[in-house]
């Protein structure tokens, strides 16, 4: 069964009037200061910017590289614009730079459909998002990625990230091919694709299409199948009601033996408070579930400031083997679900997960409109393991399910 979102009129009409609220209370835009703005961002990623430096990706050659365009810039929106490339150049979903626009790439993996990668050689598919328009047009992975909306793959890479190809990293290469995928936020987009010996060209919906599905769909859903229960939830982590939805249908499956809580479409937003009333309910006294440590701190103030964050029992515990799964659209506060799961003794399931980085903060720069998100505090197990290195405890190479195939029932005997 379906437990769905709660809609009410007032809460259409105060959405349609939102804009018109804002622009008579928003305060006066800031003039425009393309030296003062870069200075400022700088300072934003070198002090407070969790991931500046990590394998592969050196903050220092990143901002040499557009510090004087972004510093010649003529007016705000060219600003913003090289600012992106920025963010894109340090592949990390959660570092993006607005406002945006439909005309942007779209945000990834909320509105993607599809996982690729760059082999050296070629790009390719490896993933296909359940539920989507790229798997009912049939796309699988293994097939090969020849143009995009009519170019190649390497050109749009690098219309993304604003740098030569040769120039470019791995996970450059990989993160700017999966925005490419995804496509800019309002067009539909045409794939050429090789599969095996034959050719092929599909028209997909834009990415908005997508996001709003799940935006639109339930916070979860409940599934039976004999003495195992399943509750997915669907990009919900954000929404403080999925607290009372999620303990309810766990009650309705007390007398079950085994639940997999399925986190494979949570892929963007989310809270601690509700990620901890999710917890609760599989613990019997106060657990540590991850590790934060503030950069800032030690960049700027000298001690370091790291500290665990606990979850306290909550609500009725759930007494049977509890299986978590994710994948590649499991991110943020989904991630930090599984290593909290992992914690207090869970079993994990799935591939590779999305790899946001850190715990969100939304900033703002002198000199320029531009709204910047980013994690400002890394995250780690409990156990010290940084969040993105962290893989499932049984580790499938592919864990979307499609019409015929879920390899994380398979994975768990079922």
């Amino acid at each position: 069964m379906d437990l769905r979102r709660a809609t009410v009129s007032l809460a259409a009409l105060l959405l349609l009037s939102a804009p018109a609220a804002r622009a008579q209370s928003a305060p006066p835009a800031k003039p425009f200061d393309a030296v003062t703005a870069w200075a400022s961002f700088e300072t934003l990623l070198r002090e407070r910017y969790g991931y500046f430096d990590r394998p592969g990706i050196n903050g220092n050659a990143i901002l040499s590289a557009f510090a004087e365009q972004a510093r010649r810039a003529p007016d705000d929106k060219a600003f913003i614009e090289t600012l992106q490339l920025v963010a894109h150049n340090f592949a990390d979903p959660h570092f993006v730079v607005g406002p945006l626009d439909l005309e942007d790439w779209a945000v990834i993996p909320t509105a993607s459909d599809l996982f690729g990668t760059f082999d050296g050689t070629a790009f390719r598919i490896e993933e296909v998002r359940a539920d989507s328009d790229a798997l009912a047009k049939g796309l699988k992975p293994g097939m090969v990625v020849r143009a995009l909306d009519g170019r190649s793959p390497r050109a749009t890479v690098e219309t993304i990230t604003g740098r030569p190809f040769a120039t470019l990293v791995p996970a450059q290469i990989d993160f700017a091919f999966n925005m490419a995928l995804a496509g800019t936020r309002r067009r539909p987009r045409t794939l050429e694709l090789v599969d095996g010996h034959r050719r092929r060209t599909v028209a997909l919906a834009a990415t908005t299409d997508q996001a709003k599905r799940v935006q639109e769909g339930p916070l979860l859903s409940v599934e039976r199948q004999g003495t195992l229960g399943i509750l997915r939830i669907h990009n919900s982590l954000g929404d403080q009601a999925l607290i009372a939805q999620f303990s309810q249908a766990l009650a309705g499956l007390a007398d079950t033996t085994t639940l997999l809580i399925d986190l494979r479409n949570t892929p963007s937003g989310g809270n601690t408070s509700v990620a901890r009333g999710i917890l609760g309910h599989f613990v019997d006294h106060d657990r540590p579930y991850q590790v934060h440590v503030v950069p800032y701190e030690s960049r700027v103030l000298g001690p370091p400031r790291r500290f665990a964050e606990y979850v306290a029992p909550f609500g009725a515990r759930y007494g049977g083997k509890v299986y978590v799964a994710g994948g590649r659209w499991t991110g943020s506060m989904g991630e930090g679900l599984m290593i909290g799961f992992d914690a207090i003794g869970a079993t994990t399931v799935g591939s590779d997960l999305g790899d946001l980085l850190g715990a969100l903060s939304n900033e703002t720069i002198d000199g320029s409109a531009a709204r910047i998100d980013l994690g400002t505090e890394q995250l780690f197990t409990v156990d010290g393991l940084p969040r993105e290195a962290y893989r499932p405890r049984l580790y499938l190479p592919r864990a979307e399910r499609d019409g015929s195939h879920d390899p994380v029932l398979a994975a768990i005997g079922r």
